[in-house]
């Protein structure tokens, strides 16, 4: 009876081993997976941003407002295994180029603009967490016009 106690106990301690050993090796797939997912995430706010039409991107009710005002708003970025969602917040706001015309919010002229270009920031900020880390990526298109 006492030989079956320190097996099982033994059998107990090396299943808790191996335990911890597999859940150590599954936390780094957990990072690149949100990694991963999130990188594809941004792809898409990258593609968004390059081809919302130039009246829509400048328009008052627009996905990326003018410097300093943002628009943000939380996302799912994708699903792990078993179901469980990744959310991040999207930060969204345009910058007007210096050489922009004043009324398209910079500070050019004739001279320094002749072609009457207008330039324009969008960038998009992506906020997430993984584990007790948060994570920010960005990505920014020039669009001109």
């Amino acid at each position: 009876m006492v030989e079956a106690m320190i097996a099982l106990s033994m059998i107990t301690v090396l299943g808790l081993v191996l335990l911890k050993l597999s859940l150590n090796i599954l936390a780094p797939r957990q990072w690149i997976l949100k990694q991963s997912v999130t990188d594809a995430y941004m792809t898409y706010e990258r593609a968004y941003a390059q081809r919302i039409p130039f009246e829509n991107l400048l328009a008052t009710d627009s996905p990326w407002p003018a410097y300093p005002t943002t628009a943000s708003s939380v996302v799912t970025v994708g699903k792990l295994p078993g179901g469980a969602s990744i959310t991040g917040t999207v930060v969204r706001t345009r910058f007007a180029d210096a050489n922009n015309y004043p009324i398209d919010g910079g500070s050019g002229t004739v001279a320094t603009n002749p072609a009457a270009m207008k330039v324009w920031k969008a960038q998009s900020v992506l906020t997430f967490t993984v584990g007790s880390l948060t994570y920010e990526k960005s990505r920014t298109v020039l669009r001109s016009q």
